[in-house]
C-alpha cells in the first residue's frame, strides 16, 4: 500500500492556524484562525469542501473544540470571550464575554455538561453550560496552561504549563488533588496512556516525561532524543503516541516499552507542528504548523498491521511498516521561537517568541534528580 495514494491532498489556509478539532463522527475539521476567524471543511479523499467561516472574535482564536455529540463547537480567544457555534451553519449561539482575566490559552471539553479553560496567567476554570458563571476556579499555576486533559475514569482533570508544573484536580472539588515538583522546563503537552495509569507529557527542551497514576510528585521515566520542543501529541492508542514537534517533524513512539518506530510526516525544516488530531475513523493523522497547511497523513494501514499481529499472536515487526525512517544528524537544531499573537503584527510575533509566551527561567536551581533508564528516540 503507497500511503501517499491514500491521503487526501493537504489543505492551503490564507492564515496562520492556532488550532483544530476533528469531528467525533463525521469527516469535518475545524480550525481557529491567528485572525479570530473559525472555519469549518468537510476533507476527502477527492476533495474538500469549505463550509462556513465565521468570524468569531476580535483577537485570535486560540482553540477550538467540538461537543461530544459533534453538534455544537467552543472556541476561545485571546479576546478573553468563549464562544459557542451550531456546527451546520457557523452561527453563534451562545457568548461568555470577559470570561478570564487573562487571554485564554487552552480549551477542553469535559463531557455533555462541562468545559474546562486554562489562561496565561495559569488560571483554570470548568463551566456549567446550564450556568452562565464559572462553577470552579483554580489559580495554583503560575504561567500559562498549555494543555489539559480528563480521566473519565478518575474523575481528574490534569494540566500541565509553562510555569513547568503538573497539576490534577477533582472538578468536584475546589481545591487542587496533587501538584508536581516544579520541572525547569516548559510542559507543552500531554496525553494519558495504559488506561490512565501513565500520563505522557511533552516538554519544550523535546523530553517525554512519563508519569505514573498518583504519583504527581516527579516523572518516573522519560523519553529523550527529539532535538527540540515537543508542542503536540496525539494518543494512537494506549501503547502508542504520535509527536508533533517543532523541527516540522511527526514521530511514532510506543509507550512502555519505550520504542521509536520511525516517522509518520515531515512540515519541513522551520515549519514547527502545532496540532495533530486522529480521525474519527482511524484512517488519518490530521496536522498543521508554520506552513499554514492542514496536512493528512494515512495510519489507517498501523491499525491493520495492530489487528493482524492480535489475529496471528505475533509481535509486529518494525522494519515491516511503511513508515519513511530518517533521522536528524546530532546537533541539529531549528530556531522554534515564536510566540504571542500580537495584534500589530501578528505573523512576525508567532515566529519570534515559542508558545503564547515564556516562562521566567528560575535564579535558584535545583540539584540534579536521578531518573530511571532514558530511551533515545532519534539520534
Amino acid at each position: 500500500m503507497n500511503s501517499e495514494e491514500n491521503k487526501p491532498k493537504s489543505l492551503q489556509l490564507e492564515d496562520n492556524i492556532f488550532h483544530l478539532d476533528l469531528h467525533p463522527s463525521n469527516d469535518l475539521v475545524v480550525t481557529g484562525m491567528i485572525n479570530g476567524r473559525i472555519q469549518c471543511y468537510q476533507y476527502g479523499l477527492e476533495e474538500h469542501k469549505h463550509l462556513w467561516t465565521s468570524k468569531t472574535f476580535k483577537k485570535s482564536c486560540r482553540g477550538v473544540s467540538f461537543t461530544l455529540d459533534g453538534s455544537k463547537i467552543l472556541g476561545i480567544s485571546r479576546d478573553r470571550s468563549i464562544q459557542t457555534l451550531d456546527t451546520e451553519t457557523g452561527n453563534i449561539v451562545r457568548t461568555i464575554e470577559a470570561s478570564h482575566e487573562s487571554p485564554i490559552n487552552s480549551l477542553l471539553v469535559i463531557d455533555e455538561y462541562m468545559t474546562a479553560t486554562g489562561d496565561d496567567q495559569g488560571v483554570i476554570k470548568i463551566w456549567d453550560n446550564r450556568k452562565d458563571k464559572a462553577v470552579m476556579t483554580y489559580a495554583e499555576h503560575e504561567d500559562y496552561i498549555s494543555q489539559m486533559t480528563y480521566s473519565r475514569s478518575k474523575k481528574t482533570l490534569v494540566a500541565v504549563g509553562g510555569d513547568g508544573y503538573l497539576s490534577t484536580w477533582d472538578i468536584r472539588k475546589p481545591n487542587v488533588a496533587a501538584m508536581s515538583d516544579q520541572m525547569e522546563d516548559e510542559l507543552l503537552s500531554i496525553a494519558l496512556m495504559k488506561n490512565d495509569k501513565k500520563a505522557v507529557v511533552g516538554t519544550q527542551d523535546g523530553i517525554l516525561t512519563l508519569w505514573s497514576w498518583g504519583d504527581w510528585g516527579d516523572y518516573n521515566d522519560r523519553i529523550i532524543g527529539h532535538p527540540n520542543s515537543i508542542d503536540a501529541i496525539c494518543k494512537l492508542d494506549e501503547d502508542t503516541i504520535c509527536t508533533g514537534s517543532s523541527d516540522g517533524i511527526i514521530r511514532l513512539v510506543g509507550i512502555l516499552p519505550n520504542q521509536f518506530h520511525g516517522i509518520l510526516g515531515d512540515h519541513g525544516e522551520d515549519m514547527p507542528i502545532e496540532n495533530l488530531k486522529l480521525t474519527h475513523d482511524k484512517k488519518y493523522l490530521i496536522s498543521s504548523g508554520h506552513d499554514d497547511k492542514l496536512q493528512f497523513w494515512d495510519v489507517a494501514h498501523l491499525f491493520q498491521e495492530e489487528q493482524e499481529v492480535e489475529e496471528n499472536e505475533e509481535p509486529a515487526n518494525v522494519e515491516e511498516r511503511e513508515i519513511p525512517m530518517t533521522t536528524k544528524e546530532e546537533g541539529d537544531s531549528d530556531n522554534d521561537s515564536w510566540g504571542t499573537d500580537s495584534d500589530d503584527d501578528a505573523r512576525q510575533s508567532k515566529k519570534n517568541d515559542k508558545k503564547r509566551k515564556k516562562t521566567q527561567k528560575k535564579e535558584a536551581i535545583k540539584p540534579s534528580k536521578k531518573k530511571n533508564s532514558a530511551f533515545f528516540a532519534d539520534m
